[in-house]
């Protein structure tokens, strides 16, 4: 079992944690992940606290809760990049993987918890998605998080 699998499924089912902020009010529907006969057994949504509200933007959780065998598809990983493109194109704003824990308004995307980020997307680019625990640790990671944190603070200033 890869580090990554073990950290995704670490207090029990396997469950992806794709989080997004934008400006768009209203969240994905439960069916809009089922996507090229692919999808998760369940879809939890949270809506996070009112203090990116400064930032005048809306911050969802979407928990994808998938059977453990699944996460080791040789497909999964472009399923997780198309669940990213989806929902940034939606938000109209940043998707993103982590793992549970990993959140805090001020520190996202941020050198601290940038080997915590396994996927993102910024709307109208590519998604990405690290599928090796090894990558997320990386100096060329850190920059590439980085990167995303110069979006979030043009597109979504204090």
């Amino acid at each position: 079992m890869s580090s990554l699998k073990e950290a995704i499924t670490w207090s029990g089912p396997a469950v992806v944690i794709l989080f997004t902020i934008g400006r768009v009010e209203s969240p994905l529907r439960e069916g809009e992940f089922d996507m090229s006969g692919t999808g998760p057994d369940e879809v939890g949504l949270y809506e996070m606290s009112s203090e990116p509200r400064e930032r005048q933007a809306t911050v969802r959780e979407y928990d994808l809760t998938f059977e453990e065998d699944r996460l080791d598809g040789p497909d999964f990983p472009a399923y997780l990049r198309e669940c990213l493109r989806k929902a940034s194109a939606h938000a109209e704003g940043i998707a993103w993987l982590t793992f549970e824990g990993a959140f805090h308004f001020d520190h996202l995307f941020t050198d601290d918890i940038a080997d915590q980020i396994y996927g993102y997307c910024v709307a109208g680019d590519d998604p990405v998605v690290a599928w090796d625990r090894e990558l997320m640790k990386s100096d060329g990671w850190k920059r590439e998080i980085r990167e995303v944190r110069s979006v979030l603070e043009r597109d979504f200033p204090r």
